[in-house]
């Protein structure tokens, strides 16, 4: 029988946590400490080994993260069926793990609570584990969570079973750990969710979950109605908890049965997982009571008079009463006077007195709540967030301020104006005082706000729109439109580009894909996945190759692009087409990503005159990319010599018909493949096109498959490298460049592995196969002048021959020496029908010829042919 506290399954983990070279720990008797905290980066983090499922760092007033172990080692906390599927001497063993890891409970108190079942997806008909739990005696009706799978809808529970005569599946139901009693004078926490119910049972207290904030437990509670019972409402704190809650109070006062609300204040955070943390206790329950009875308050004075019953020696609160701000002014007799006419404050009678000796004013007509600094490290700005609730019911909104906007009571109330519908703030000097100390006089939590998505380096996060990602865990966008990562808030700032990680992900495509695409395909599809860790790569290896992709009209080149794209959840694109862009623009678009491709397409350009000449975008510019370098700079407006410069995180994939042209330099960064229709054959086109009708959400899992298996990717990847680069190196290729970067695309391939359990190690053998062929040709090409230089001197060859003069291009005098005039060379291709070069591009070539050495340019030479002085190229013979 599956136990998640057995030692078998705790070794295993302390295993796992010595050997991740992350934290680096030190074993110590009953503990594994001095480990490096992914949050603060001190050596302080440590776990007990008899019990490792949650991390914590020691510095608890300096830095306090915890994490479950399941966060950072989530690679041994997946596919619990495969790891723990059930036996004929356990048949829950599924569930068991599931339980017990995921959710941190206690089998020896829950395990006879429910059932492993299975519940049939939709479409494919798998079936997926789930945990159930049945919601009456007679076991018809049922609340069940699938296990590691969800529903065609998202949904990840599933209600089921044998509906009620008024068509409802539960209303008035609700779930109780079977075998509770409730006894006179007993106190009962009403939860939505039965794992928050379980949570809470756990913590010592009687529990009923109601499966939704909009049923209301009417069967149980008439089960036990007139027994003394003090129901407390402990729903979830989000609106609609908080609306039904206030509802089902209602109800239950008109029943005349006590009631209480127990409100958690972060709606980000449920029973469970304070229970996971380790902080559901009686503390926090205490504090959520009483948040609960500023909740219920009626009116501002009652709700002032609960406060000031907690902290009677304030006589000035300022309070926040249905999204609205109020002064509250006690009188300062009031205390004394209540001593000598002996009345007790928390009394009636002291309510009632409390009411005479205080004065209250509406100081603002919205409520404004500080959440955070959010912080733009690139340009050096900050800005104070809030959220605005609105009195008049006008939906919440986010807004920024600066810091000038509150340094009074005056600015703060012209920036409500400027970015609010209609908001004011009319309170004295001193309730803005008290409303800034609350604000700011605390440790606040910065948000950092970053102009890109992807990798983050600093806080080594994946950061997009709609989700997170850090050492391997998925982080949820919270309410408040930003990423909590343990004690830092992280947000990205741009709109322009967008990236869903939600998408389903299968591993069946890839033969038909490698099938399709060939080798070229699988060069893209394993440039895309190192892409994904480019930072982490340059970091170690100090570069990451450009791709080039190249081929005929119709091979297949934006298909495989396109699907590649959707592969890390981006639809309908295939790259940014950089002859159209300004100089600005292509900064801007090259700063977009973070370990994420940049894909030039189509940079040749036809001019539209009558050479039919190719224009094209001067890829030197990108040279210092490969080494994540500066993507340009531009001057910042202050009267000091501060520049901006944003180094480049992404990678660089060039696809177009034409092969790209460049220095040595450049051409030895790039990685060259070449799409044909060699390949092509019966079902290939019927086969592309099933990839061409896939869209992000249905193959987009892909991006969170790999960063939530970052580790394993890089660590077989440099495993990778240093096999690929010693084969390559015992070859006859000598350009150390050109070993490395194909041999970085041959690693790439193999992590692929990683994520495709089925590719045959056989074709990733027979790719980097024809890596090395790649790699030859590209230092061939390096070794060879460039196409377009050969083409300029076999003209000039052909013309010399052919011309009646006899070497009528070469000007000069010299034996050893040629000498040029360009200008003669067009005229003469055009008189012998030759094409034309362009000399635009020509000129900026020609320094690198190899047939003919260069020497030097526009010099003045006394042709022997015209008899007087000319500008020419000179070239030794």
């Amino acid at each position: 029988m599956f136990d998640g506290n057995d030692s078998s399954r705790a070794d295993e983990i302390v295993r796992a946590l010595l050997q991740d070279s992350r934290f680096n720990f030190t074993d110590r008797s009953g503990y594994l400490r001095q480990g490096v905290c992914p949050d603060c980066g001190k050596k302080e983090l440590y776990v007990r080994k008899s019990e490792p499922w949650r991390i914590a760092c020691g510095r608890e007033n300096k830095c306090g993260s915890s994490w479950t172990t399941k966060e950072l080692l989530p690679q041994l906390f997946e596919n619990y069926i495969k790891r723990f599927p059930p036996t004929s001497e356990n048949p829950k063993a599924t569930a068991d793990a599931y339980l017990t890891e995921d959710r941190g409970f206690n089998m020896t108190r829950c395990r006879t609570w429910y059932d492993q079942e299975t519940y049939r997806l939709e479409g494919n008909g798998e079936a997926v584990p789930t945990v159930r739990f049945y919601l009456d005696q007679e076991r018809t009706r049922y609340w069940e969570r699938l296990i590691g799978k969800t529903k065609a809808d998202g949904q990840k529970a599933n209600i089921g079973g044998k509906r009620k005569p008024d068509t409802s599946m539960f209303r008035g139901d609700a779930w109780t750990p079977p075998g509770q009693e409730l006894q006179p004078g007993d106190q009962c926490y009403i939860t939505e969710g039965i794992f928050h119910a379980i949570a809470l049972e756990h913590a010592g207290k009687k529990v009923a979950a109601a499966i939704s904030s909009v049923n209301f437990a009417s069967n149980l509670i008439e089960a036990n109605k007139g027994k003394d019972i003090t129901w407390i409402l402990a729903l979830d704190g989000d609106k609609s908890g908080r609306r039904y809650m206030e509802k089902h109070r209602k109800i239950l006062l008109e029943m005349e049965e006590k009631v209480e609300i127990c409100l958690l204040q972060n709606g980000q955070k449920d029973w469970d997982d304070f229970w996971k943390e380790g902080k559901l206790n009686d503390k926090l329950l205490e504090e959520c009571l009483y948040q609960g009875t500023l909740f219920t308050s009626e009116s501002v004075e009652k709700k002032c008079w609960r406060i000031f019953c907690k902290f009677p020696t304030k006589t000035h609160h300022v309070v926040d009463f249905r999204n609205a701000i109020y002064s509250v002014k006690i009188d300062s007799k009031f205390s004394s006077e209540l001593q000598e006419m002996g009345i007790n404050l928390e009394s009636d009678r002291g309510l009632d007195m409390f009411k005479t000796h205080c004065s209250v004013d509406m100081s603002c007509n919205v409520s404004p709540t500080f959440l955070y600094m959010e912080k733009d490290l690139l340009l050096d700005e900050q800005k104070y967030v809030f959220q605005i609730d609105y009195k008049n019911g006008t939906n919440s909104k986010i807004m920024g301020l600066d810091g000038t906007s509150l340094t009074s009571g005056d600015a703060f109330h012209k920036a409500l104006l400027n970015n609010t519908n209609g908001g004011r703030y009319t309170g004295d000097s001193k309730t803005f005082s008290i409303l800034t100390k609350k604000w700011l006089d605390r440790r606040m939590l910065e948000v950092q706000s970053i102009p890109f998505i992807g990798y983050e380096k600093k806080s080594k996060a994946y950061v997009y729109h709609d989700n997170a990602f850090q050492s391997g865990r998925k982080v949820k966008l919270n309410e408040h439109g930003y990423f909590e990562m343990s004690n830092i808030g992280i947000k990205t700032s741009l709109g322009a580009v967008v990236v869903k990680t939600d998408g389903d992900f299968s591993t069946e495509w890839l033969p038909n894909f490698i099938k399709a695409f060939h080798y070229q395909g699988v060069a893209v599809l394993a440039f895309f996945l190192g892409t994904l860790f480019a930072q982490q790569i340059r970091e170690k290896h100090k570069s990451f190759p450009f791709l080039e992709f190249t081929g005929e009209p119709g091979s297949g080149k934006s298909t495989v692009l396109e699907f590649c794209w959707k592969l890390v959840g981006r639809d309908e694109y295939e790259g940014f087409d950089i002859a159209k862009s300004t100089p600005a623009g292509r900064r801007r678009a090259f700063n977009q990503v973070s370990n994420l491709p940049i894909v030039i397409i189509e940079s040749d350009r036809d001019r539209g005159d009558n050479e039919k000449r190719p224009q094209q975008f001067d890829f030197d510019e990108c040279k210092p990319f490969y080494n994540g370098r500066s993507t340009g700079t531009l001057g910042i407006a202050t009267r000091s010599n501060d520049v901006d410069e944003q180094l480049f995180q992404a990678s660089l994939l060039i696809s177009q018909n034409a092969e790209v042209d460049g220095s040595e330099a450049l051409l030895q960064r790039i990685v060259h493949c070449h799409v044909d229709k060699k390949h092509h054959g019966e079902g290939t086109r019927d086969l592309a096109r099933w990839f061409e009708k896939q869209s992000a959400a249905s193959v987009g899992g892909f991006l969170e498959v790999a960063l939530k298996n970052e580790k394993r990717i890089l660590d077989t990847y440099f495993t990778a490298f240093k096999k690929f680069e010693a084969g390559l190196s015992a070859t006859d290729i000598r350009n150390e460049r050109i070993i490395k970067n194909h041999a970085q695309i041959a690693a790439c391939a193999q992590a692929l592995t990683v994520i495709f359990p089925n590719i045959n190690q056989a074709t990733i053998d027979h790719f980097c196969a024809y890596l090395e062929i790649r790699a030859k040709a590209r230092e061939e090409r390096i070794a060879a002048d460039h196409p377009i230089i050969e083409k300029f001197w076999e003209t000039f060859h052909y013309i010399n021959d052919k011309s009646k003069e006899g070497n009528v291009l070469d000007h000069s005098e010299l034996e050893k020496e040629i000498a040029i005039n360009l200008n003669s060379f067009r005229a003469n291709c055009i008189d012998y029908g030759q094409e034309l070069i362009d000399l635009t591009q020509l000129k900026k070539i020609l320094p690198a010829s190899k047939r003919h050495k260069f020497i030097g340019r526009n010099r003045s030479v006394w042709s022997k042919h015209l008899k007087k002085s000319i500008k020419c190229w000179i070239f030794q013979k």
